[in-house]
């Protein structure tokens, strides 16, 4: 069993349990290891950068759509509560009346009508999916926080979850073409999808959430908006709890040690180029 350590970063959460309707930003806010954090100690260096604040990682525009289309899907009444989109006759801030518009009108959540009308596409294609015809049934955006599950206190938050079938859906936006069966495998390797799927099952059973089926609804953002919908086998599912068991193991030996290597901490690496 790995020990309860003392570590210079906070993560001292004192919720547990699983909660609803708490806002994004105050999910965030509590000092609590995501699973996101855990993926960068594959580099420890990267980790202790943006734990401590002196790297962050760009908000860029893919993210931006992503989040966008997440709260359109998910929360319908809060998109029309955040978002404004601009009519097309005044998208153009060059024009008097374009600026005149978003002087009087816009913000950072103004969205022109072109990028209205792709989030309009983008949920065509998402409802195209058999798995989304449950919906009506769906709990969203569950933020699941846990002193038990692994020696530093964790969360994760669930995009969707079926209370009746005991089923996550999680939505991934991709690039056209991210969306077929062999780009979205090697993506899933790249940002270890893996390892979130089988995180927040340990997190969310810890909490009394059970989980018999994990979804991963997948759609393109432009092109011909095709989607998917995919399950990890057995054999990802094992090896991903291999592999975060040795990132957790890993990132408390850091913090035990104070120490945070980069790619080659020791001496040069031999690489082979054939």
């Amino acid at each position: 069993m790995m020990r309860l350590i003392q570590s210079r970063f906070d993560y001292g959460c004192e919720l547990e349990g699983i909660h609803t309707n708490m806002p994004e930003d105050d999910y965030r806010a509590q000092p609590a290891l995501s699973t996101s954090d855990l993926k960068n100690i594959t580099n420890p260096r990267r980790f202790y950068q943006r734990a401590t604040g002196e790297t962050k990682l760009a908000n860029s525009p893919a993210l931006k759509l992503g989040t966008m289309f997440h709260c359109y899907i998910l929360e319908p009444e809060k998109w029309g509560k955040t978002y404004k989109v601009c009519p097309a006759e005044f998208s153009d801030k060059r024009t008097k009346a374009g600026k005149q518009w978003w002087a009087e009108c816009g913000d950072e959540n103004t969205i022109r009508e072109a990028e209205y009308n792709q989030l309009q596409k983008m949920a065509r294609a998402f409802f195209r999916l058999s798995d989304t015809k449950s919906q009506s049934d769906w709990m969203t955006e569950l933020s699941v926080f846990s002193k038990d599950a692994w020696p530093l206190a964790t969360k994760c938050r669930i995009d969707a979850y079926d209370p009746k079938t005991k089923t996550v859906y999680d939505i991934k936006t991709t690039a056209p073409g991210g969306a077929n069966p062999r780009a979205y495998r090697y993506k899933s390797i790249d940002l270890k999808y893996h390892w979130q799927e089988w995180n927040y099952k340990q997190i969310a059973a810890r909490e009394g959430l059970e989980i018999k089926r994990w979804v991963w609804l997948v759609v393109e953002t432009g092109g011909d908006y095709l989607a998917g919908h995919y399950e990890f086998d057995g054999a990802t599912m094992k090896q991903a709890g291999k592999e975060v068991t040795k990132g957790m193991a890993t990132l408390l030996q850091c913090i035990d040690r104070d120490d945070w290597p980069d790619y080659t901490p020791d001496e040069a690496q031999v690489i082979s180029l054939y």
